[in-house]
């Protein structure tokens, strides 16, 4: 079991959890090949999530009532930001399997050897994959909480 806690502060935890992914497969190299799918699938959930989240003021009011769809919505944008990860993975030259190899991934490479990423934004990775069903419902309350309030 990989701590992705331990991903940050340990350098050498990381490569060894980067090799074991590789050699286990869940990691692979790869040659930027899906690099532009997963760019654009970003995009296009970021932009229809922004889309649904917009409606709900129109046609969804207008056409459906009370009914509301924000839960659609986090998870539209919870697949856009992962996509947006694996497109980064592919940057580096590597295709990911899962979430806990994505982030490792990420960390090694744009954290532990380029330092792109700021220590806060993988950290923000880490508690965001996956997004369970406890942080959507609580994102949901605060929000039909906050429509009481107003």
């Amino acid at each position: 079991m990989i701590d992705s806690k331990k991903l940050l502060g340990d350098k050498k935890y990381c490569e060894d959890a980067f090799k074991f992914f590789l050699k286990k497969g869940i990691i692979r190299e790869d040659k930027l090949k899906s690099f532009k799918k997963h760019l654009e699938k970003s995009m296009n959930n970021l932009i229809f999530g922004n889309f649904i989240l917009e409606e709900h003021s129109y046609s969804i009011k207008k056409k459906l009532g009370d009914k509301t769809f924000y839960d659609w919505c986090i998870n539209i944008y919870y697949y856009s930001l992962y996509h947006s990860a694996l497109a980064l993975v592919e940057k580096a030259g590597f295709e990911s399997k899962n979430h806990i190899a994505t982030i490792t991934t990420l960390t090694l490479f744009y954290y532990h050897k380029d330092n792109i990423l700021k220590r806060e934004e993988i950290e923000f990775l880490i508690n965001s994959f996956p997004i369970g069903k406890e942080e959507i419902n609580l994102i949901l309350d605060t929000k039909d909480l906050r429509k009481r309030i107003l």
